[in-house]
């Protein structure tokens, strides 16, 4: 069963949801727009196992807010005060989306930390920022408007429902995300400091998330933890392409694998079944 729990971090204090009694810690990290609920199906399977911690980033769903420190670095020193208030020495890491982004820091700030990695829909900050063509920029254009947080934030703002609509409406009408979930991330979007600091997030990633991937990168500095890379096979996403972009930010790229799930963005909504094996398989291996 999933309970509510609080925890008093340096500058902000985070809402986690918590399932399971196991040796073992799953740290699960959402993306946008949505909170830890984007694992509810996830949850329960996981903590049969392990003990189960899914919270809500900094900034946003019922965690608090900042004055600063919506880049990855922060959030990831979030998770790594979690992990201390929890008791563990390390987790295995499964990250989507912005979530993904902030498991990648941790890995890389606090390797110690992070016995396993999987990493949801994604390629390396560094790597999306270096590929932006027409068409890639056309798919990705929230990405640029959100970096104007303040005005994101007031334009949104008015219409919260219908802009994210625009986001989830192909798993509203495949049942994926159901009514009583959307209207979550409605609500959780719709207090106005929340939303501008998930836009904070954003603008983030072009300025210090950016400059750190690529200067990490530059140094040699790599992965060390095994690494699984699932994503959506109706995103656009090739095997080559994510596997091999990986491979080329890992210490040894023999521990990285990978391979597509049904559907197409949100992973941990449209195939957590095929979630739930890959990562079972994964952890036999």
């Amino acid at each position: 069963m999933q309970t509510m729990h609080r925890v008093q971090l340096e500058d902000v204090h985070l809402a986690y949801r918590r399932a399971g009694e196991g040796r073992e810690l799953v740290v699960l990290l959402h993306g946008w727009p949505q909170t830890s609920a984007c694992w509810r199906s996830v949850i329960e399977p996981l903590s049969s196992r392990y003990t189960v911690v899914a919270p809500d980033l900094r900034g946003y769903g019922a965690s608090g807010l900042a004055t600063s420190g919506y880049d990855k670095r922060s959030s990831a020193s979030d998770l790594s005060g979690l992990l201390a208030h929890l008791g563990h020495q390390s987790a295995i890491v499964i990250g989507h989306d912005r979530g993904a982004r902030v498991a990648h820091r941790w890995a890389l700030d606090h390797p110690a930390e992070v016995s396993a990695l999987v990493l949801l829909d994604i390629l390396p900050t560094r790597v999306v920022m270096a590929s932006f063509d027409r068409d890639r920029a056309s798919a990705m254009w929230h990405w640029f408007f959100h970096r104007n947080s303040a005005l994101a934030t007031e334009l949104i703002g008015s219409n919260v429902e219908a802009y994210l609509r625009h986001f989830f409406e192909a798993v509203l009408d495949s049942g994926a995300v159901d009514a009583q979930t959307f209207n979550h991330y409605v609500e959780a979007f719709s207090d106005p400091a929340h939303l501008r600091a998930s836009m904070e997030d954003y603008r983030t990633g072009f300025a210090e998330d950016l400059d750190r991937d690529r200067a990490d990168h530059a140094r040699g500095l790599r992965l060390h933890a095994p690494l699984l890379l699932l994503w959506g096979a109706d995103g656009g996403l090739a095997e080559e392409e994510v596997v091999g972009v990986w491979q080329d930010h890992h210490a040894d790229p023999g521990l990285v694998t990978g391979h597509p799930v049904p559907g197409g963005h949100y992973v941990p909504e449209e195939a957590p079944d095929d979630l739930l094996r890959a990562v079972a398989e994964f952890l036999q291996r």
